[in-house]
């Protein structure tokens, strides 16, 4: 495939600071991004289409120099904002990560959580390692704020494994508050009882497993990579034969994966229809018991 990845390559360096301390570091990206692009052609010559910026009332075509920024407050209607008028508010590039507070990480909760980055030591490692291993130690998150490309972030910095990895966060004012969801009103009052609750979690316990994350893939990606390069290959390819067999393999996997699963729900209903026929014969007796306590005075 055409798509090489070659090593990570730093999109800021700095330090981490608090108090007195400052220790040299990296940041390089943790997740690579990997979708399908296309270009749009025109295909009487292959050539690339190209968009221009045009007046959306006249449909002229509109110079930079006659562009402005404006923020619609209302429908057609706009506060006219000048570059100068927002350099005053530019964070101040700090090249510094500063850390304010130690938190637990079950404090956070992960919907705060955004784009995650690798911290990796700019210099001598030695006081990058004594800081993950104290962080590791005692469980804490940092919290901590810092600028890059012109764009102050708050940051949460944690250890793994003996190295650190950073996740950038959500505002708290960014973050919907599911109150404000209507669908996710009253579901306290919903009514289950004690053997509808074992039935799920007889199907929980059935499907749980150890998350291994290479188990999971892009396979639109995949299929459409696997297209392109038989196109460039100019080998054949037959979209409904392909379909079809995509099909097929997915319903015997499924078919498997049901028939799978079913047996191990009906093994954990077996049980636990055992346990409340024990439990209820338990509670049977005790009431006899009592009954018999109650006549004997």
């Amino acid at each position: 495939m055409w798509l090489t990845l070659g090593m990570a390559r730093p999109v800021w360096s700095g330090t981490i600071s608090f108090g007195l301390v400052a220790i040299p570091v990296k940041l390089f990206h943790a997740v690579r991004r990997q979708s399908v692009s296309f270009n749009q052609l025109d295909e009487r010559n292959m050539a690339r289409i190209r968009y221009r910026k045009v007046n959306a009332e006249s449909g002229e075509e509109v110079g930079d120099d006659h562009i402005v920024k404006g923020y619609e407050i209302s429908k057609g209607r706009y506060v006219i904002v000048d570059p100068d008028d927002l350099e005053a508010f530019m964070p101040v590039a700090t090249k510094s990560v500063d850390l304010e507070e130690f938190v637990d990480l079950a404090d956070i909760d992960p919907v705060y959580f955004d784009t995650a980055y690798h911290l990796a030591p700019d210099g001598p490692p030695k006081p990058y390692v004594l800081l993950a291993r104290a962080m590791q130690a005692s469980g804490k998150v940092a919290i901590g704020r810092f600028v890059m490309r012109n764009k102050q972030y708050t940051a949460a910095i944690r250890a793994e494994d003996g190295r650190l990895v950073m996740s950038t966060l959500a505002y708290a004012d960014e973050v919907i508050d599911p109150s404000d969801i209507d669908e996710l009103q009253g579901l306290d009052a919903v009514e289950v009882n004690d053997k509808e609750i074992a039935m799920a979690e007889a199907l929980v316990s059935s499907l749980t497993a150890d998350f291994e994350p290479e188990k999971y893939r892009d396979e639109y990606r995949e299929e459409v990579m696997a297209l392109i390069q038989m196109k460039a290959d100019g080998e054949e390819f037959e979209v409904l034969e392909a379909a079809a067999e995509k099909r097929l393999a997915a319903l015997e996997s499924k078919t498997t994966v049901l028939a799978t699963r079913e047996a191990q729900v009906e093994e954990n209903l077996a049980a636990i229809t055992l346990a409340l026929a024990h439990a209820g014969q338990q509670y049977a007796e005790i009431e006899q018991a009592n009954a018999r306590l109650f006549v004997g005075r």
